[in-house]
C-alpha cells in the first residue's frame, strides 16, 4: 500500500471514530446508559471513565453496575478492585451484579475489608467453579449478611462439594433465611474424590430430595423463579443435577408459595416412587397439594427411561394432573420435554 492511500484509510478511519463518538455523545442520557446497561463494568470504565464530565457522573451516579471478574485480566484484577472500592466511596452506586468465575476471585473479593460495608447493596450474584463450603460460609456469614440481601443467585457450573453440603446448602436457600431471594439458579457437578487407597466412583447425577424442608414449618421465602439444572439446548444434553417427582412435590413446591416460574432438568421416577405410587397410584392423581396460586410458567424435562416407556407416561399423566388440577387457570406455559402439556392429553 502506498503512503498516500496508507494516509488516507488512517484518515478516513479517525474521521469515522470522530463521527461515531460524535453521535453516541449527541444521545440522550436515557439512551446511553441503556448502552451501558449492556456492558460490564470492568469495560465501561476501562472504555469510557475519564473520557469527559457528562460520561464520568453518569458512570459514578447512574449507571448500573454489573461486574464479571473473569473478563478483568488477571494481571489488573487487584487494580481493578482498589478502583472500584474507590468509586462505591464517593457515589451512590454499588456493585449490584457480580460474577465469578472462580474461587480465587471470589474469596479475594468477599474476604476483604475494603467491600464488606459495600455487600448490603449487592443484588445479584452469578457463580461458577467455587466448592460447596466456600459459598456457604460467606453467604450465611453474620457480618456480611447476604442472605438478607440477595435477590438474585445463579450456581452455573463446577459447583461441587459432599452430597450432605449440597442439601444443606439447597434447604436454606429454600428457607426464611434467604429475606430478599427472588431468582434461584441450582446447578450441581459431579463430587469426584480420588483417594490413595480407593477410588471413589460418583453417580451420575446430583439429586435434591429437600428433606429438612419436609420437617419445618411452610416457608416465608419470596422465590418467584427457581431453575434446578440447565436449559438444555437439545435432546442429547445430559443433566447433572435432578429432583423426583415425590419431592418435587411434597417437599418443594409447598414451600414456594410465590412461586411464578418453574423450569427444571430433570424430573424422574426414584425407587421409593415406584414403591408409593404402585399402592397409592389413583389417591395421588386424585390429591389437591398445596402448591403456589401464582404460577405462570413451567418448563420440565424428564429422564425417559427407554425400557420403562409406561413409566414415562405415567410420570408425565402425574406431572400434568398435579399442576393442572390444581392450578389450570393461572398457568400460560407447560411444557414436558418441550411438547406443549396444555394442548396434549396423556
Amino acid at each position: 500500500m502506498s503512503n498516500r492511500k496508507r494516509q488516507k484509510t488512517t484518515r478516513i478511519s479517525q474521521e469515522s471514530q470522530i463521527l461515531t463518538a460524535t453521535k453516541f455523545e449527541a444521545l440522550p442520557n436515557e439512551l446511553i446508559l441503556m448502552c451501558f446497561n449492556y456492558i460490564d463494568f470492568y469495560q465501561l470504565y476501562e472504555t469510557f471513565f475519564c473520557l469527559n464530565p457528562r460520561f464520568n457522573k453518569l458512570i459514578l451516579y447512574d449507571a448500573k453496575i454489573h461486574v464479571d471478574f473473569g473478563a478483568i485480566p488477571s494481571g489488573k484484577f487487584l487494580t481493578f478492585c482498589f478502583n472500584l472500592n474507590q468509586l462505591t466511596n464517593t457515589n451512590k452506586n454499588y456493585p449490584l451484579s457480580i460474577r465469578a468465575d472462580d474461587e480465587y476471585q471470589f474469596n479475594i473479593f468477599f474476604e476483604d475489608d475494603l467491600f464488606k460495608d459495600k455487600f448490603s447493596k449487592l443484588k445479584s450474584l452469578i457463580i461458577n467453579n467455587i466448592k460447596i463450603a466456600t459459598l456457604s460460609n460467606i453467604i450465611f456469614d453474620e457480618k456480611i449478611k447476604l442472605n438478607e440481601t440477595l435477590e438474585r443467585l445463579s450456581l452455573m457450573e463446577d459447583i461441587s462439594g459432599e452430597d450432605y453440603e449440597i442439601q444443606e446448602l439447597c434447604n436454606n436457600l429454600i428457607s426464611s433465611k434467604m429475606k430478599s431471594l427472588k431468582y434461584l439458579n441450582l446447578n450441581f457437578e459431579i463430587y469426584e474424590c480420588e483417594c490413595e487407597h480407593d477410588v471413589y466412583e460418583p453417580k451420575a447425577y446430583v439429586d435434591l430430595n429437600f428433606e429438612e424442608l419436609s420437617i419445618r414449618e411452610n416457608s416465608l421465602n419470596n422465590l418467584k423463579t427457581i431453575i434446578i439444572g440447565y436449559i438444555p439446548k437439545n435432546d442429547r444434553d445430559f443433566a447433572t443435577t435432578r429432583i423426583s417427582f415425590y419431592s418435587l412435590a411434597e417437599k418443594l413446591l409447598p414451600c414456594l408459595p410465590k412461586l411464578k416460574n418453574l423450569i427444571i432438568n430433570s424430573v424422574y421416577l426414584d425407587l421409593y416412587d415406584y414403591q408409593y405410587y404402585k399402592r397409592k397410584t389413583s389417591s395421588i392423581e386424585e390429591k389437591k397439594f398445596v402448591i403456589s396460586s401464582n404460577l405462570k410458567l413451567i418448563k420440565i424435562w424428564i429422564i425417559m427411561n427407554k425400557y420403562k416407556k409406561d413409566d414415562n407416561k405415567k410420570l408425565q399423566k402425574m406431572l400434568r394432573n398435579y399442576f393442572l388440577n390444581n392450578n389450570s387457570t393461572t398457568i400460560k406455559i407447560f411444557t414436558i420435554n418441550n411438547k406443549n402439556v396444555l394442548r396434549k392429553k396423556f
